[in-house]
């Protein structure tokens, strides 16, 4: 049964035009995916539920996600604390090109690029990758790359550097879960994410903490924002719009503001309101060029215009391993030739990276 239902949905893959016309993002229970014991027929389902949801939206809320409340509202807790420490003490953790990229973002030093130049983004941010010692690369006769090195532990308040450790080692067991679920929805073998891009050298994870202050100022534009509404490039936000450039996002944001928005097809900005319990998860560029087409990343924004309130979330992107490189799935190609050219996922993280900051 469950060898059918796979096989349909690889026939249905390219069978129509999907039109992104969502209002809300769909809400899935993803329990049976972390569940060892669930029966194969509910893990099907929940494979089916988030091919849907990738194809037509590009974003989901999960429930039932196996993470303990302690660690996702602890690594937000502890965030506040580190975020309302002096100036000072959190630029002792300074993201510069001698910290391999990795650290702390003051205000303003994050930007959105577009067509006529950058704008400052509203929001100060950790930042933290997978550790890769340099000699050890060298010595492996693996390329060395600007961002391979050891990360900056806000170990000035130990108990969130603890927080974020148990933070990381949960989401990096979900978003394997998660993968097997879509290659099933997908129709690939279970393993297929597993085996071709992460691989035994493990996702290259990225884990941010970012902190939204509420914007300066509220004026018409971020206002008509705020409401949905499009505004020009050169507008501040709390973090412009963009496509996040790997493979798969999972947001634990606070549970008191609204502030992230998603864009429809129609050009509506849709709110994602926290949900208690949820992560809310989308994927990136890489699912683009693995599906040949079929997923696409989903732009979206973030504007805190709650008065006196600030914002943390904590985005965790699961991607492939630096050496991964990653083409059109052969099975998801049936009837066209690949749309896509083979892209080394190292090479794409760089040149991203290294765009993200006016340092």
């Amino acid at each position: 049964m469950f060898r059918s239902a796979a096989a349909r949905c690889t026939r249905l893959l390219h069978s129509s035009i999907v039109t992104r016309t969502f209002t809300s993002l769909p809400i899935i229970d993803v329990g049976p995916l972390v569940d060892p014991a669930a029966p194969r027929e509910s893990v099907t389902a929940v494979a089916q539920q988030l091919h849907k949801a990738c194809r037509e939206v590009g974003f989901f809320y999960i429930q039932n996600h196996g993470v303990p409340q302690h660690v996702t509202e602890g690594v937000l807790q502890q965030a506040h604390k580190w975020f309302a420490l002096p100036a000072e003490v959190k630029a002792s953790l300074l993201l510069s090109p001698a910290s391999h990229y990795r650290g702390y973002q003051p205000l303003g030093i994050n930007v959105t690029r577009h067509e006529s130049g950058f704008v400052q983004d509203w929001h100060e941010a950790l930042d933290l990758f997978r550790e890769e010692d340099a000699a050890a690369v060298k010595a492996a006769g693996r390329p060395p790359s600007v961002l391979h090195g050891p990360n900056l532990w806000p170990d000035q308040l130990p108990d969130f550097s603890t927080a974020l450790r148990a933070y990381i080692d949960a989401c990096l067991t979900l978003g394997e879960q998660l993968l097997r679920g879509i290659a099933l929805g997908l129709g690939l073998p279970e393993a297929y994410f597993g085996r071709h891009l992460a691989g035994p050298a493990g996702s290259y994870w990225v884990a941010r903490v970012i902190h939204y202050p509420p914007l300066q100022q509220v004026g018409q534009q971020q206002a008509a924002a705020a409401a949905g509404g499009e505004v020009g490039r050169e507008v501040q936000l709390s973090c412009g719009e963009h496509c996040d450039y790997g493979l798969l996002t999972l947001v634990n944001q606070d549970p008191h503001v609204t502030a992230l928005q998603v864009k429809n097809a129609s050009g509506q900005w849709v709110d994602a309101p926290p949900l208690p319990g949820t992560f809310v998860c989308n994927i990136g560029d890489m699912f683009q060029v693995v599906t040949n087409g079929m997923y696409k990343a989903t732009l979206h924004r973030v504007l805190n215009t709650a008065r006196g309130t600030p914002r943390v979330s904590a985005p965790f992107f699961y991607e492939p391993c630096f050496e991964a490189v990653l083409a059109p799935a052969p099975q998801l190609c049936r009837g066209q030739p690949p749309l896509f050219q083979p892209i080394r996922y190292g090479s794409h993280l760089e040149s991203k990276v290294l765009s993200n900051f006016e340092l």
